[in-house]
């Protein structure tokens, strides 16, 4: 009967590395990867324009904010208005 336990079967499969040879890598290679380093230090977004969307988010939360409390207050006036003007439209019977 054969041993199927994890730690035969890993060792099969790391067996399988024994065979990888070894590269050497080109020279420019370091090279290029400073250069890509530091050429994302160069993306950076300026404090200045991070500000201005601060801001424009700022306003439109606050535009919208007051948006929703006008349309509150009209709602309940416009509430009233239909309770006070059906109360009016009762008939008398004298």
């Amino acid at each position: 009967m054969k041993n199927n336990s994890s730690k035969y079967v890993m060792e099969d499969q790391l067996q399988i590395l024994e065979k990888i040879q070894s590269v050497e890598a080109p020279s420019e290679l370091y090279e290029k990867i400073l250069s890509k380093i530091e050429d994302q230090k160069k993306d950076i977004v300026s404090p200045k324009w991070i500000f201005t969307a601060a801001a424009i988010i700022i306003i439109l939360i606050s535009f919208n904010i007051k948006l929703i409390e006008d349309r509150k207050d009209s709602s309940k006036s416009d509430f009233e208005t239909l309770f006070i003007m059906k109360s009016q439209n009762t008939f008398s019977y004298d």
